[in-house]
């Protein structure tokens, strides 16, 4: 129960109390001229000593209920007090109804029979009477049946059948008194409660109606808003808030005697009308104006207005809300400024070019003219990064943009479309020998170094260009087509532009459908393996073989590693296509078990993709546990580039391989970048020299001589020199001389079918 609640339930008790003791000080005068009346009837009958003993009773009793009236009112009106005086009250309403419905003990009449039903009716009346006087049902109870049961029992004991049917009347007369004093009661309750919920309802919403003013003073004269009260005919203002003083300069004094049309500069009267117009015939509530303010000193200032009419009011008024709106609008001009232009370079982003590009082309099909699409990149940006800082890449970017805008044309468009990706548009174009003399401006813009803290910074570019509609109309197309062609102009050595071509698109399109059998390559089972033996050329003996993945697609047929194993990478599978081998290359080395007595091991290709998780350690173990093999009998072949980054998360992986008791090597070693730094940090223990260096070992000198260097590096390092590419007798026998132990090539076999090379085993 809430304490509104509480204290409403303490209100009616003490009400009902009150009332209880208001009125039994008129019922007692009513009880002394009713008893003694009759008194005077039953003087006729009986011995008037017994009834004056009786009177003087009676009198002395209804004297104890004024006193304790007296004292009631005298007393503080104490909630905790409530049910002793409640108690002192049914106590004497207990002692009145004994002391009246003793008269029908002691003085009952029988004869005649006026006087019998005179006995009868008085003491129903009193009764009756309190049905509505008394407001506490345990009171009413006490009172009637104490005036009724002497009755009951007077035409009881008669014996006679009238008297005896009297009797259960009465009985039943008390029943229907107490069934309507309980109702009486509980309407009483709910009245006096619904009366008191009703008043502190009423009190709340006072309180709130009060609240609600305060409130709305209080903001109408806080607010930054300002806030006008004008004639709906004159557009005097009749009322102003603190906002409109403080905003435009005046006095509040000043503000009732000016005109709306002085501050509102923008609207006169007929626009005013105009603009109120949808008010008047009810088509609108408010209606917003949107224009300039103009203060006391004339300055002037953006606002947004909401008028509304009220014709309730006599004469009309209007109630104008006007908010300045100059920070809102140069936070416009901000977010249309970062979401149209990069934050770094100024120029134009993606977002803007894209929508751009289409109005560009639109205009172009007009006019029938060209358009030119660029595309440039820096070439190596990610090692200016990665050596130099972020912060230098940032200003290579900053210059680079600088540099792109003082070759433009003014109706060209640069934008940065990417990390280190800007895109250029070139519009009104009537050949395309103009967007090449663009494009060779471009790359010479970076021949100058950027000069950075004191630093040279020396880089290139690559720039493709695509051409509208040449090569195509549809912006998407125009974009891929210009990307491929700037990567076009990578793979042939960078620092260089190139067109798109139908070649290039013939090669995309290639690419396309390799990508899209590629996805679903592994679920079609359409992987396979093939295995190269490594050779103890000393012992002339297998002690191994590398696992190389291999593709033959129903469609496409045999797909070189070369095409599809970057497009893996690109496209994310390599992690999935690096767990089936791991899985297919340990199976298979266990039966290579069961047919030679020989410790042989596999060797696994590992992607620099999988390096980027954590997972490959748990691939791995699943690898070895899911097939039974040892875990020396495992290694794992890694390329120099992830050396090169030296990273933590690189470093922690290979260290886990190592305690795994998987055998690590180097593949490739000597085409990466400076790697030799790097290998006593590193727990490897073999070290494969590239193909392409074993391959000019006899014409180049200079590969020789690596060839040297490296093997004299490895044995100081400890580590196994593994020779890859041996197609020739004479390659064979200088590995000899150099005492190189194991080599793999063409020489000894090619990448054969596992069942190839378990017969190999078996020979």
């Amino acid at each position: 129960m809430t304490n509104q609640q509480l204290n409403i339930e303490q209100q009616i008790e003490i009400d009902r109390l009150g009332q209880l003791y208001r009125r039994s000080k008129t019922t007692s005068l009513a009880l002394f001229v009713a008893c003694t009346v009759y008194l005077l009837f039953l003087s006729q009958h009986f011995a008037y000593q017994r009834l004056i003993g009786w009177y003087s009773f009676f009198i002395v009793v209804l004297a104890g209920r004024i006193v304790l009236h007296y004292f009631y009112n005298k007393s503080p009106k104490d909630f905790n007090a409530l049910p002793s005086w409640l108690t002192a009250f049914r106590i004497s309403i207990l002692v009145v109804g004994l002391t009246i419905g003793s008269l029908n003990i002691f003085f009952f009449p029988r004869e005649p029979v006026s006087y019998l039903l005179l006995a009868i009716f008085l003491p129903c009346g009193i009764t009756a009477g309190a049905v509505t006087i008394l407001v506490d049902f345990k009171s009413f109870i006490f009172y009637a049946v104490t005036l009724l049961f002497p009755v009951v029992y007077q035409t009881a004991v008669a014996g006679d059948g009238a008297y005896f049917g009297t009797g259960v009347l009465v009985v039943i007369l008390m029943l229907f008194f107490l069934k309507f004093s309980r109702e009486f009661n509980d309407n009483y309750d709910l009245t006096m409660r619904l009366r008191y919920e009703n008043r502190t309802l009423v009190e709340e919403l006072q309180e709130e109606r009060n609240k609600l003013r305060n409130r709305l003073s209080r903001i109408l004269n806080d607010s930054f808003s300002e806030i006008f009260v004008v004639d709906a005919e004159s557009f005097n203002c009749l009322m102003v808030n603190k906002g409109a003083v403080k905003n435009l300069g005046y006095t509040e004094d000043e503000l009732r005697k000016t005109n709306l049309l002085d501050i509102f500069i923008q609207l006169d009267r007929e626009s005013l009308q105009r603009l109120l117009r949808p008010l008047y015939n009810g088509r609108r509530d408010v209606v917003i104006h949107n224009g300039y303010n103009r203060r006391k000193d004339g300055s002037k200032y953006p606002v947004e207005a909401r008028l509304q009419l009220s014709t309730n009011d006599d004469p009309p008024i209007i109630v104008i809300s006007a908010q300045d709106i100059s920070e809102r609008r140069s936070w416009e001009k901000k977010l249309i400024y970062q979401a149209n232009f990069d934050q770094l370079t100024g120029l134009f982003n993606r977002h803007y070019m894209q929508s751009y590009m289409n109005s560009v082309f639109a205009r172009a099909r007009r006019q029938k003219q060209k358009v030119a699409l660029l595309f440039m990149d820096i070439d190596n940006f990610k090692n200016i990064n990665d050596t130099l800082g972020h912060d230098t890449g940032d200003e290579v970017l900053k210059h680079t943009a600088d540099r792109i805008r003082a070759i433009l044309r003014e109706t060209d468009t640069p934008a940065r479309t990417g990390g280190d990706e800007f895109t250029i548009l070139i519009e009104g174009l009537s050949e395309n020998n103009h967007a090449q003399v663009v494009a060779e401006k471009l790359v010479e813009i970076f021949k100058e170094p950027f000069i950075i803290n004191e630093r040279e910074v020396y880089t290139t570019a690559s720039v493709g260009i695509s051409i509208y509609p040449d090569d195509s109309k549809s912006l998407d197309q125009l974009m891929q087509y210009a990307d491929i062609a700037m990567y076009q102009a990578k793979e042939e050595g960078r620092n260089s532009h190139r067109f798109f071509s139908n070649e290039m698109r013939r090669f995309s399109e290639e690419q396309m459908v390799i990508t899209n059998h590629l996805r679903y390559a592994l679920t079609k089972d359409e992987f396979s393996l093939l295995f190269q033996p490594k050779i103890d050329i000393v012992k002339g003996r297998i002690i191994g073989a590398e696992a190389l993945l291999r593709w033959n697609n129903h469609e496409l047929g045999n797909i070189s590693p070369a095409d599809f194993i970057p497009l893996a990478e690109n496209m994310g599978l390599m992690k999935d296509i690096g767990r089936w081998v791991l899985q297919e290359a340990c199976r298979e080395a266990v039966t290579w078990q069961k047919v030679s007595p020989e410790n042989l091991t596999v060797s696994v290709n590992v992607s620099p993709q999988q390096f980027r998780t954590i997972s490959l350690i748990d691939d791995v173990r699943d690898a070895l546990e899911g097939s039974g093999l040892e875990s020396e009998s495992l290694e794992i072949e890694i390329t120099e580039s992830l050396l090169l980054h030296d990273s933590e998360q690189h470093l922690a992986i290979i260290n886990s391989l190592n305690e795994l008791g998987v055998g690590l090597a180097l593949d490739d070693f000597g085409t990466g970048y400076s790697s030799l730094s790097y290998l006593k940090r590193f727990p490897l223990q073999v070290l494969k020299i590239d193909r392409s260096f074993i391959h000019d070992l006899l014409e180049d000198s200079n590969s020789k001589a690596l060839v040297e260097a490296i093997i004299v590096m490895a044995r100081s390092l400890k580590l196994q020199v593994v020779a890859e590419g041996v197609e020739e007798e004479e390659q064979l026998e200088y590995l000899r001389q150099q005492e190189v132990g194991i080599a793999q090539g063409y020489f000894f076999s090619p990448p054969i079918p596992s069942e190839k090379l378990r017969d190999l085993l078996k020979g």
